[in-house]
């Protein structure tokens, strides 16, 4: 690790990084976890985006980092090109993300893989419900492959959905995390 602050958030995850190891880490989650909190009286946060818990995301599978720069569309893994003209972005620690946030008095009601909370949210009857709507066949058909992709793994479908709750029963069943 770099620096103190860094060597801190590792030792609160129990984490010892494999050899050669080189990531990211987000030291502002807590004070942007606190933010949140203060401006929610009562509801939920949904967070929705690529990552992995602690475990996976500091392990060799990621040992050279997961830092991603994209400049119209396009991947590329090296933030001093196109310099401000590309997204940087990483992905997202949701232990560190869950664990800032019941720092701060949130409950963690969920977390599941994006096909999975879709699935249970009726994804299915939603995709065989167009047949029944008076769009034209191309319309459909386009929001199909478009609904699809929400699921596929290998576009939308790993991402991860995180519900925290301000204020609401502590065990609520919500559908998209069902068995």
């Amino acid at each position: 690790p770099s620096s103190p602050l860094i060597t801190n958030r590792l030792k609160s995850l129990n984490l010892n990084l494999p050899e050669g190891y080189r990531g990211e880490i987000n030291l502002g989650i807590d004070s942007w976890m606190a933010e949140v909190f203060e401006t929610l009286d009562r509801g939920f946060t949904l967070s929705i985006d690529y990552g992995e818990l602690s475990k996976d995301l500091y392990s060799s599978k990621y040992s050279n980092g997961t830092l991603m720069c994209y400049n119209q569309h396009q991947y590329t893994n090296n933030p001093y090109q196109n310099i401000g003209s590309q997204d940087i972005t990483s992905f997202v620690d949701f232990t560190s993300l869950m664990k800032a946030g019941e720092k701060q008095g949130f409950i963690t009601q969920g977390y599941a893989l994006q096909r999975r909370f879709l699935e249970n949210l009726g994804f299915y009857s939603y995709l065989d419900s167009l047949d029944a709507k008076e769009l034209s066949y191309a319309r459909k058909e386009l929001s199909r492959i478009a609904m699809k992709t929400l699921i596929d793994p290998d576009d939308y479908g790993d991402f991860k959905v995180l519900i925290q709750s301000k204020g609401i029963i502590k065990d609520i069943e919500l559908l998209g995390f069902k068995n």
